[in-house]
């Protein structure tokens, strides 16, 4: 079989995680390829509202407040860093998370909102609605109180990987679109490559970032990944702007600004294997989020509507780490389900602490593959 390279480390699946990683491993000196099966970009992050931040979730912690803590401060560092590199903008910014209430049972709901946050150690405090109303103007009137977590941002996912996929590349990143892995190279239990088709690429180490497909590269390594289906639509801001990701206790959804002054609503959870579409229950339901969020955008403009395929799992936790399947050559970076923005950086960093033989700046020993073997 032709062999198309040897690396250091081959990184498969080119969304955010795995651009962020291959571009983490480059700068560590390691001679890097990355390989997607269509296009970089172009499957979860690119449908990603992009809604980041310092988030405590007492079912996913430790992990997630480590994970989303730290990508907060490193999404600070690469906003500067990137534009350094590339001239491009990823598209960050906010003044904070805005959970609202529109009556005395959701100000409850959004009090103990507060109370988990602060608890998880996330700045967290609660506003009257004439004090969120003054903070974000677009609110609806009924707003009766929200809480605000002033460390929440947002960032344009599709700009973010096709600019850090970018610097990679400027660095030295090899980049194979178009190649779809349909297995590991094995050297007995040792994996020491990746195959498409008869070809193939050898490394000292694969990352398998390769999200909703994660589990299908090779039959000896497989994960309960599977495929998310969301639905989401931008709609023209309003004339005020909006400053804030913003929603509500009362129903499932949330709008997010962009730089350019759309808004992004979203989103639904479909569960229709492989296929994406936008369906009129999608649509209804996600004006219905606008009607409730911010009705000031229900007579706006819709932008456009798509749909993507989130890397589900059963317990919303990626697999970050090494597989006892394989006794080296091979680390998992994968099933990051609805928050794999908010935790792209920091297990990004934490792949490559691993893949560089350090011990993890964040302990996997609560994402490991182990858990579903």
């Amino acid at each position: 079989m032709p062999i198309l390279g040897t690396y250091d480390a081959v990184v498969v699946g080119g969304g955010a995680c795995g651009c962020t990683t291959a571009y983490y491993l480059r700068d560590e000196g390691l001679k890097v390829a990355l390989v997607d099966r269509g296009r970089v970009g172009q499957e979860a992050s690119w449908a990603s509202a992009g809604m980041i931040g310092p988030t405590a979730s007492p079912p996913r912690d430790p992990w997630f407040i480590r994970a989303t803590t730290l990508s907060k401060a490193l999404y600070d560092e690469l906003n500067e860093r990137l534009f350094e590199e590339t001239g491009r903008r990823i598209g960050y910014g906010g003044e904070g998370a805005l959970c609202i209430a529109q009556n005395g049972r959701e100000a409850e709901e959004a009090r103990q909102e507060a109370a988990v946050q602060r608890a998880g150690g996330v700045p967290a405090q609660m506003l009257t609605g004439e004090e969120a109303r003054r903070r974000e103007p677009a609110l609806p009137e009924g707003v009766v109180a929200a809480a605000w977590m002033p460390e929440g941002r947002f960032l344009d996912a599709r700009n973010y990987t096709a600019t850090i996929a970018l610097a990679g590349q400027r660095k030295g990143v090899s980049v194979h679109e178009g190649w779809p892995v349909t297995g590991m190279v094995w050297e007995g239990d040792r994996v020491i490559g990746v195959r498409s088709g008869l070809s193939e690429i050898h490394a000292g180490v694969v990352i398998n970032a390769a999200g909703a497909w994660a589990g299908r590269l090779d039959p000896r390594l497989t994960h309960p990944v599977y495929p998310d289906h969301g639905q989401i639509m931008a709609v023209a801001g309003p004339p005020c702007g909006l400053r804030h990701n913003v929603w509500p206790t009362g129903i499932w959804g949330y709008a997010t600004p962009r730089m350019d002054g759309r808004v992004v609503v979203g989103a639904t959870h479909d569960d229709w294997g492989f296929e994406k579409k936008v369906t009129p229950e999608g649509t209804a339901l996600l004006s219905e989020i606008v009607r409730y969020v911010l009705p000031c955008l229900k007579d706006r403009p819709i932008l456009d509507i798509w749909s993507g395929l989130r890397p589900g799992t059963r317990d919303g936790m990626p697999t970050l780490g090494p597989d006892p399947r394989a006794s080296g050559g091979y680390l998992w970076a994968a099933g990051y389900a609805a928050s794999g923005m908010m935790q792209a950086p920091a297990a990004a960093k934490v792949v490559a602490d691993l893949a560089m033989g350090r011990g993890p700046r964040i302990p996997v020993d609560q994402v490991r593959i182990e858990r579903y073997l």
